[in-house]
């Protein structure tokens, strides 16, 4: 008779014990990779959906939170409406700007991806992401040229990066 509880207490533990370590993985990476078709691109982009100094402000800003949660669940027009209000208490916040250069690449709204990518680089260059997903932007904009200093940017940033040499050779074998 006691053995049942004992079974199903210890699949219970057993859950939970996956469930936190997935958590706990995500946690140690520090970003998902989420795949995007753009328009009528035939490239998947991966754009950057988590990162590490997003943890911190979490707590400090429950827009940004809010934002987040619903750029997770991929209801980009609300998350935009939550990130322009952290946006409005945080301006030097530069996740908020790339999270909304993923909605506007999401959204085709490729000059407003531009502008928010653009402000994100400002202030903080050091993301390879980044200059990836502005390098699409302009690409969808027709600025090749720009496009291509910013995948190779990109690529500088982390040379290992396969998806960001594969994108590089691409823009470089079409035609101006």
């Amino acid at each position: 008779m006691i053995i049942y509880p004992i079974i199903i207490l210890v699949l219970l533990l057993f859950a939970f014990a996956i469930v936190w370590r997935r958590a706990y993985i995500l946690e140690k990476e520090g970003q998902i990779v989420e795949q995007v078709q753009l328009g009528d691109q035939k490239t998947k982009a991966s754009f950057l959906v988590m990162e590490p100094e997003v943890a911190v402000r979490r707590e400090l800003e429950p827009n940004f939170q809010k934002a987040e949660d619903l750029f997770r669940k991929k209801q980009y027009i609300s998350a935009e409406k939550w990130y322009i209000e952290a946006a409005k208490r945080d301006p030097k916040n530069p996740v908020i700007y790339a999270r909304l250069g993923v909605i506007y690449l999401e959204q085709k709204n490729y000059k407003d991806a531009i502008e928010a990518l653009s402000e994100a680089i400002k202030l903080d260059p050091g993301s390879a992401s980044r200059y990836f997903n502005l390098s699409f932007a302009l690409n969808a904009e027709g600025d090749k040229k720009e496009a291509i200093l910013n995948a190779k940017k990109a690529l500088r940033l982390d040379p290992h990066n396969l998806k960001y040499r594969k994108w590089l050779e691409e823009l470089r074998a079409k035609p101006f």
